[in-house]
């Protein structure tokens, strides 16, 4: 769908933090900015403040205002594009951000549906509340592509399930919070959580479980996404309480029975047997269940060299 577009800018850094001290075990940092990010620096953990200073200024966020899509012009006319407000539009009993139609997946393995627009509430910055949920405006590349019916791209956004709806609100410098946490964006890097979790106050009811897993009021969360069907209270990260930052591809977390890789289900793979060498074993990227081997959700088709047993050593007694 054509359209013509008026990119507006938010100014500040998006969702950008620059965190003094570390939550437990959590390994939390400011929000990336291009460059590599650092280990943490040796200090006790302490709760989030939030009259911390924000990081330095980085490529603003840009809200997609449009003019017209396609042949239908935007206003409040019968049968035009109704604004919504910070780059979104009403479409008869859909949603677009800017000319692009935006789905939710309320069931699993069930095609995405269209947002409807009188439960839609956009906050800024990407964000906005939905019924009793926040979404976040762009897609993540865990998600599958969807397309429309005449064949144009549409995109199925992610829902933040641990974030509290009623609370939940973005200041002047797009830092999202609500009463419970501050949120760090790492959106943008599929191999890290893609919002992380900062308990504000003394954080009752919140562990880390490493590996960007967390507990919260006995629901189990791969950084603001919960995991289905998990046994929360023997839920626990394959590597242990490990920093995010370097657990690299092995974000695997399991319960008394089932395995997980970020917030999916590794199927096929037994909890009790499944581990992730960590010799010779760049980026933590391979892991094992017996001989089988996996690399993120997916097993590999013929195993890795390091799945197999080692093997044994026959040593001959002297007569």
């Amino acid at each position: 769908m054509r359209s013509t577009r008026h990119p507006s800018t938010r100014s500040g850094a998006p969702l950008a933090f620059l965190l003094g001290s570390l939550l437990s075990g959590s390994a939390v940092y400011a929000q990336d900015s291009g460059s590599q990010d650092t280990p943490p620096p040796a200090t006790a953990p302490a709760p989030a403040s939030d009259a911390q200073a924000p990081a330095p200024a980085q490529a603003p966020f840009r809200e997609e205002e449009v003019t017209q899509c396609g042949d239908k012009q935007v206003g409040t006319g019968e049968g035009m594009l109704r604004p919504l407000g910070h780059g979104f539009y009403a479409e008869g009993n859909r949603v677009r951000r800017g000319c692009t139609l935006i789905l939710q997946r309320t069931l699993k393995n069930r095609p995405p549906v269209p947002f409807a627009p009188d439960s839609f509430r956009p906050l800024g910055c990407g964000f906005f509340r939905y019924a009793s949920s926040i979404y976040w405006g762009r897609p993540l590349a865990s998600e599958d592509p969807a397309r429309e019916p005449n064949g144009q791209p549409a995109e199925v956004l992610t829902r933040l399930d641990l974030a509290d709806a009623q609370t939940f609100e973005v200041d002047a410098d797009c830092r999202p919070r609500d009463v419970h946490f501050l949120y760090l964006n790492h959106a943008s890097r599929p191999e890290l959580p893609a919002f992380v979790a900062v308990p504000r106050g003394d954080g009752q009811g919140y562990e880390e479980l490493g590996c960007g897993f967390v507990r919260f009021e006995g629901r189990v969360f791969f950084g603001a996404r919960s995991l289905e069907g998990v046994h929360a209270p023997s839920f626990s990260s394959v590597l242990g309480r490990l920093p995010y930052l370097e657990c690299g591809g092995a974000m695997y977390g399991r319960d008394r029975s089932k395995v997980w890789w970020q917030h999916l289900l590794v199927r096929g793979a037994k909890a009790r047997s499944f581990r992730v060498p960590r010799e010779e074993n760049p980026d933590f990227r391979v892991a094992c269940d017996g001989r089988r081997s996996f690399q993120q959700d997916a097993v590999d088709k013929k195993p890795h060299p390091l799945c197999k047993p080692a093997k044994k050593v026959m040593v001959r007694k002297r007569k």
